[in-house]
């Protein structure tokens, strides 16, 4: 059984996860791997605008990066 996870692109979505202290990884987008490459593991969205996300006390631009939500 795999983990399922929903792909953060709206703020509505980066809103919703830091209201609910979803765990949220984030993974470099390259486009010969569809899949990416595992950053950080990320933890509770703090802050986010149109151009970055803070996670974990760490900023990370949402144009080169994706952003994980992981479901129980």
């Amino acid at each position: 059984m795999g983990t399922t996870y929903k792909l953060l692109e709206s703020d509505i979505e980066f809103f919703t996860a830091a209201l609910a202290q979803s765990m949220v990884s984030v993974w470099y987008r390259e486009d010969p791997d569809p899949t990416g490459h595992l950053m950080d593991y990320g933890g509770i969205v703090e802050v986010y605008s149109p151009e970055t996300i803070k996670i974990a006390g760490s900023w990370f631009m949402r144009e080169r990066f994706e952003f994980r939500a992981y479901i129980k």
